[in-house]
């Protein structure tokens, strides 16, 4: 084997070890409950590609692992990563696939409860949704209703 070939099979085999090593693990974080209540713990980061509907934590280090769900979570965060919000939102479903269009150019909104995740935080709030083939980003100023970017 020349030694280019060498060099690059073993970069690539480095590469490949180091991406199938990555794991989930618990990291300090918050949440807030619907009563207003912080609790401060650790969150199992799942490094969320979807936006979740609930999250896994736990009081202490090895302690007993607890489901928190949106119906009883106003907000939660790790301190290293990111913060979801819960808000009640109209929400547009509507697919950008070609072969499923609608005639309607207008918005055809749901109201549904979601776990949004702050992008940027401020007098005006960014969020964003995302959901296996559906991304929507969100906006409030001054703390005020949140609405969809259209």
């Amino acid at each position: 084997m020349k030694k280019w070939q060498l060099y690059i099979t073993l970069v690539s085999g480095l590469l490949f070890w180091r991406s199938g090593y990555s794991q989930v693990r618990f990291e300090s974080g918050y949440f807030v409950t619907s009563e207003g209540v912080r609790i401060e713990c650790q969150i199992l980061n799942n490094d969320w590609k979807n936006n979740p509907k609930s999250f896994r934590f736990r009081k202490e280090e090895g302690g007993e692992v607890s489901v928190a769900s949106i119906e009883s979570t106003v907000e939660f965060g790790i301190t290293s990563g990111a913060t979801y919000h819960r808000k009640k939102v109209d929400i547009d479903r509507s697919t950008e696939s070609l072969d499923r269009l609608v005639k309607s150019r207008n918005p055809e909104f749901t109201q549904e409860t979601l776990f949004l995740k702050v992008l940027v935080e401020g007098k005006a709030t960014l969020y964003q949704y995302d959901e296996e083939n559906l991304l929507r980003f969100f906006y409030s100023v001054d703390q005020g209703s949140v609405s969809q970017l259209v």
